[in-house]
């Protein structure tokens, strides 16, 4: 029995739509995972919420939120940092990621590297190729022996004043940071400023 010419097109259609409909079911799959851990990500981070107390709990809020950021723009490092206004630093407060015990507590000038432009202008940036852009800091990668390949920062601000940044590096997938990612990342810094604006009203009202 031979096979016609109609027949062959007809198989490498069904071939073909076999593979598609393979591609579109993993497409699937891969994103019910993704939210599967949005969701996780977000219980944990409102389970924090609704233990809050400013007496105690600012640190662990924050740190829950920025490892909240790193489940959903599915990033390996991040960092939040605080302005202190004597010195007129930026210190890294938390970091998450391979260099978590040596960054953390390290200073800077407000007004250096992408952070410090974040810091000063109140605005997000979003940078996929670090090397390219002029306010990157390579002597933080070559002192910490890091690799930062690319990077999204959104100041924590507070009416009208900026408190810190928080700074998420390299995607798992490679893959570039886009203004969605940028837009989730200034919802959770809009919480963690404003939890820590609470923490000082709050301890302020205790001061004798």
């Amino acid at each position: 029995m031979s096979i016609g010419t109609g027949d062959v097109h007809l198989m490498r259609f069904l071939q073909q739509e076999n593979a598609r409909l393979k591609d579109e079911n993993q497409l699937l799959t891969d994103e019910v995972h993704a939210l599967r851990r949005y969701v996780r990500a977000l219980q944990r981070l409102q389970e924090t919420i609704q233990r809050f107390t400013p007496e105690q709990d600012i640190l662990a809020l924050l740190d829950e939120t920025l490892d909240c950021a790193l489940v959903l723009l599915d990033a390996t490092d991040g960092s939040l940092m605080l302005i202190d206004e004597e010195t007129d630093e930026l210190v890294f407060v938390l970091v998450q990621g391979v260099v978590s015990d040596t960054l953390s507590g390290h200073r800077f000038d407000r007004r250096q590297g992408i952070a410090g432009w974040v810091a000063e202008h109140a605005e997000p940036v979003i940078v996929n190729n670090v090397r390219s852009d002029p306010r990157f800091l390579p002597e933080l990668d070559e002192r910490f022996r890091f690799v930062t390949r690319s990077l999204v920062a959104v100041p924590l601000a507070v009416q009208d004043r900026v408190l810190g940044v928080i700074e998420v590096l390299n995607k798992r997938s490679g893959e570039d940071f886009t203004d969605d990612d940028a837009s989730l990342l200034s919802i959770l810094a809009a919480l963690s400023a404003s939890a820590l604006d609470y923490a000082a009203s709050a301890e302020a009202e205790e001061q004798p």
